[in-house]
């Protein structure tokens, strides 16, 4: 990518997340603190089968450590999972009590292309923001994601309780699945050569049109909720990019990401 360009990308990737905030939905809580050679004479019962191809075979070790990486242009697809499960009591019993479930479940397709290898971080802006970006830090290669697509599937509910009302009061639940499409949620994956490890990190994707019922007071109405209860979803994993598996404690319960990470392009 040539430098401008990068800067660029570095910069309105910054911008995105520091403008980043999750998206309004009343039932969500507050945020949580990847050759041909010369003609021969041989015949094919005599020719030695073909060594694989690098973007099929994965990084090279670099000689003294690290890895080599791998060439420009290579296409993959990184599939994610995101399940948030939690149950966040507010309130004070001689005053009321809210209780909130969450259970949501995204389900994502990420293109991802290989970039060329830069002595620089894309990361560094981001950690940080008065860091020069260009500046020689080690050896690097991103893997720039185009789109994201898939669902999101969320079965909520609060129940309020207030002392001062006579008899139960009722579940309020918002169900419902419906389609990501996340032009405007980069996933950036990046593979610190030198150290053999990879970041992964995705903002947390949305959607609209979710069922919410009827409450006391209230008329039954589309809301909007998030896959995650925190807007960026960040990690790093030891060696080249592939699949991966992490747990989060949020508040009430627990983030699940999963994600596998193959060669190739496929489509849903």
């Amino acid at each position: 990518m040539p430098k401008t360009a990068a800067m660029f990308a570095l910069t309105a990737l910054f911008a995105t997340l520091t403008a980043c905030e999750k998206p309004a939905a009343t039932s969500d809580p507050a945020p949580a603190s990847a050759k041909g050679g010369a003609p021969s004479d041989e015949t094919p019962a005599t020719m030695p089968d073909p060594a694989p191809a690098a973007s099929a075979a994965g990084p090279a070790a670099k000689p003294g450590g690290g890895l080599l990486a791998e060439a420009s242009g290579v296409e993959g697809n990184l599939a994610i999972t995101i399940r948030w499960s939690a149950e966040i009591v507010t309130g004070i019993p001689a005053e009321g009590l809210t209780t909130s479930v969450y259970k949501r479940t995204a389900q994502l397709l990420c293109p991802v292309t290989s970039s060329a290898e830069a002595p620089y971080s894309y990361f560094a802006v981001m950690d940080d923001p008065n860091a020069e970006p260009f500046a020689a830090t080690g050896a690097y290669q991103p893997w720039w994601n185009e789109d994201c697509t898939g669902s999101l599937t969320i079965e909520d509910s609060y129940h309020a309780d207030d002392p001062t009302l006579a008899g139960p009061e009722p579940i309020v639940r918002t169900a419902g699945t419906r389609p990501l499409s996340t032009g405007d949620t980069p996933l950036t994956v990046e593979t610190d050569l030198n150290k053999a490890r990879t970041r992964y990190m995705f903002l947390s994707p949305s959607a609209d049109g979710f069922q919410q019922d009827e409450a006391p007071g209230y008329p039954a109405k589309r809301v909007a909720a998030s896959a995650a209860p925190m807007a960026v979803m960040d990690f790093t994993l030891e060696g080249p990019i592939g699949d991966g598996k992490q747990e989060v404690v949020v508040q009430g319960g627990m983030l699940y990401v999963d994600w596998t990470f193959s060669r190739g392009r496929t489509t849903p």
